[in-house]
């Protein structure tokens, strides 16, 4: 090479947060923390080794410059590829044992910055070899973050949990603040998809300190961006608040954010519609428009941004009471979901509880209980997964602290401890799937698969909590078969059991978003909604109970129909405000519907 490679222009920090190494040493230093400044030393140092000849400093300069482009977002792909290819050459010409290990990256790097996932995690396997994930090497952090990221983005979410943790442990007890705050991205998003919000809120937090004491803007906005997304989902009046301080802090940084900068349009816009400030939320939409728009190589615009904007549209629509474009908005959204990993868009239950909601405001009641039914049907497709990632999360954490605590203790035992590394998670998930099957026969009703009351006591107590704090109504219904005995004595129990499972299957279908339905005894089932007003509530338990009757059971080859229940709701805060209150008006509702011919729905006293 003889010709000069001129470096982009590009903003410098003050002199201060230069390393004190000149030189590709320099732009090494800051090319996690400060990517743009970085990228322009790289250029500059391998402007320099080309005139000099250094076959070591051309290396590593193109290599840096290849690992700080990749976190600019306006990068020249072509010249990414470039670079790693070159660096990579290079590297096998020196014999480099760690400079071949680093340039190996830059496939899963190409991959992840064109936003294929499958091919990047494919390009991380193939190279994990190359790597001692075992041992505590400050170099395992590129791999481990490249592996937690894909998995996260490919949907494997505990996978995704577990490398991010492990990256996390390394970059903790190696002290590499940058590498910290980085690892902290995909970990964060992965507990966010798992919906433990409060354990996502501690890593963003604890990102944040570290972004911010190692003067990193653009790591420092994305970490709060993500941060103001889990204190909205968290959603009490505290965190809504910190979550709006932070979302103002955002959108009056300049700096760039990884990822792209419609991400905080999108999270401004969420929380402004939360708090009510629907202008606000249609100029952050906006600003993300424009933004897709005049970015290169954005047309048309793929298939997240697309997802949340229709999303985004469809809440401030909603609000706005424009139902019919709402709904619009959310249908387009719905469409999407498929071809989108369900932990990149993790707030797929919202899109279905808005549209649900938009139907309802029209009065579209099978289109309300069809959507109601495609959130049921994706919770449950994702629950096992949510549950297990979890389960991955306490366990991961605890056996950070065991291994940092025998690391520092027996510092000859690194290897062997890491060694030991898959019998233990072996191990875990085992005692995870044992623990899981006995909180499940726990909280669950064998029959039914309903929760039992044991689960309801807890969960009635924390909606109200919910319902109290939030100024919202609630209401509490008790169904009870009517002439269940007749069921058994003239068809027999396994009838009876046909007639139980049939209530226990159907009445789900009828719930919406966070609604609680369990089995509580005999032929007694308690219904809670959410949300949900008196007479809301008697509309939807009649038309549970018209939808019920209508059901012909079949046992032993033969046939039962017309089966009914009888009903009492009692709602927050008109009968009461504490759940014993509640159950006790419910159920002398109850008695007072079968006292008045049974198969109706009493709502008064």
């Amino acid at each position: 090479m003889s010709n000069k490679i001129s470096s982009p222009p590009a903003p410098f920090p003050p002199p201060a947060f230069y390393p004190k190494e000149t030189g590709w040493r320099a732009a090494w230093a800051l090319h996690l923390t400060r990517p743009i400044e970085s990228f322009a030393l790289a250029s500059d140092a391998l402007n320099d080794a080309i005139i000099s000849g250094h076959a070591n400093d051309l290396a590593w300069s193109q290599l840096c410059r290849a690992l700080a482009g990749y976190r600019l977002v306006d990068a020249d792909i072509n010249l990414l590829e470039r670079d790693f290819a070159e660096a990579s050459s290079r590297m096998n010409a020196l014999d480099s044992a760690r400079g071949k290990r680093l340039a190996s990256l830059g496939p899963a790097v190409l991959a992840m910055k064109r936003g294929r996932w499958p091919d990047a995690l494919q390009e991380c396997e193939k190279i994990a070899a190359s790597f001692d994930l075992g041992a505590m090497d400050p170099d395992n952090f590129y791999l481990l973050l490249a592996l937690s990221t894909s998995h996260v983005y490919c949907g494997n979410l505990v996978e995704g949990l577990r490398f991010g943790y492990i990256g996390l442990n390394l970059t903790q007890y190696l002290e590499l603040a940058p590498e910290e705050a980085a690892i902290c991205l995909p970990l964060g998003v992965a507990l966010m998809a798992a919906r433990d919000h409060e354990e996502a809120n501690a890593i963003f937090s604890a990102a944040e300190t570290v972004a911010a004491g190692i003067d990193s803007p653009m790591l420092l906005k994305t970490v709060r961006t993500n941060l103001a997304l889990v204190l909205r989902r968290i959603g009490r009046e505290d965190t809504l608040a910190r979550a709006l301080a932070l979302i103002k802090l955002i959108l009056a940084d300049l700096c760039a954010l990884i990822g792209g900068q419609q991400f905080a349009h999108y999270a401004a816009a969420e929380i402004f519609v939360v708090t009510g400030d629907l202008d606000a939320a249609q100029q952050q939409r906006d600003l993300a428009y424009a933004l897709l728009r005049a970015a290169p190589g954005q047309e048309p615009i793929n298939l997240l941004d697309d997802a949340k904007m229709n999303f985004t549209d469809g809440m401030i629509a909603n609000r706005r009471g424009r139902v019919t474009d709402a709904i619009d908005a959310f249908s387009k959204a719905v469409a999407l979901l498929p071809k989108i990993s369900a932990w990149r868009f993790s707030d797929r239950t919202k899109v279905f509880d808005e549209l649900a909601d938009a139907f309802a405001r029209e009065g579209r009641f099978e289109e309300v209980y069809a959507t109601q039914k495609m959130s049921s049907q994706d919770y449950l497709a994702n629950v096992e997964a949510l549950n297990r990632s979890r389960r991955v999360s306490t366990q991961a954490r605890e056996e950070m602290r065991r291994v940092q605590l025998a690391l520092e203790q027996e510092s000859q035992e690194r290897r062997q401890l890491q060694n030991s590394h898959s019998q233990l998670r072996e191990q875990m998930d085992r005692t995870s799937r044992e623990a899981a099957l006995l909180k499940d026969a726990a909280l669950h009703d064998q029959l039914t698969r309903l929760p039992n009351r044991r689960y309801l006591d807890g969960a009635l107590t924390r909606i109200l909590g919910s319902a109290i704090r939030d100024g919202t109504p609630l209401s509490v219904a008790y169904l009870d078969l009517d002439h269940f005995k007749l069921v058994n004595d003239n068809f027999g129990h396994a009838m009876g059991d046909e007639v139980l499972c049939g209530l226990g299957s159907f009445g789900p279908h009828f719930l919406r978003g966070g609604d609680v339905m369990s089995r509580i005894g005999g032929e007694e089932f308690c219904v809670v909604l959410i949300g949900c007003s008196m007479e809301a509530a008697g509309k939807r338990l009649t038309d549970l109970l018209t939808a019920f009757c209508a059901q012909e059971f079949v046992c032993d080859s033969r046939s039962l129909s017309g089966v009914a229940f009888s009903g009492g709701i009692s709602v927050f805060p008109d009968d009461g405000a504490d759940c014993e209150t509640l159950m006790k008006i419910a159920d002398r509702r109850l008695y007072r519907a079968k006292a008045a011919g049974r198969a109706q729905v009493c709502c008064a006293d």
